[in-house]
C-alpha cells in the first residue's frame, strides 16, 4: 500500500543493522580466490632474447669485429648484462617484500 503521508518515515535502529548486514558483501568459502600474477620467467628470458638476437645477427650476415670475440670478450658482456638483469629482479623482490 502506498504512503501517502507527508513525511517519509525514519527507518528504526533494527532497519538500519539489517540494511547494513545486506550491504555488507563477504566472498564465501567456496569462491575462488584471485589468480596470483603471472610472473616472468627471466632465467628462460634473458637466454632466449640472446640467443634470438645473436641468430639475427648471424643469419643477416653482418660482419662483427675481431675485438668483440677475443679474450671472450662476447661472453663478458653476456655474463654482465645476465648479472645485471638478476640483480633488477632480486631489487624487485625486496622492494615488493617490504611493501
Amino acid at each position: 500500500m502506498a504512503d501517502y503521508s507527508e513525511f517519509p518515515t525514519t527507518p528504526t535502529g533494527w532497519q538500519e543493522r539489517q540494511a547494513q548486514e545486506w550491504q555488507t558483501v563477504t566472498p564465501l568459502e567456496t569462491e575462488d580466490a584471485e589468480r596470483p600474477r603471472q610472473q616472468v620467467d627471466l632465467t628462460a628470458l634473458v637466454p632466449g632474447v640472446a640467443f634470438v638476437v645473436i641468430a639475427i645477427v648471424f643469419m643477416s650476415g653482418v660482419h662483427l669485429p675481431d675485438f668483440m670475440w677475443r679474450n671472450g670478450g662476447f661472453l663478458w658482456v653476456v655474463l654482465m648484462g645476465v648479472g645485471i638483469v638478476l640483480l633488477v629482479a632480486e631489487l624487485r623482490k625486496a622492494r615488493r617484500r617490504r611493501s
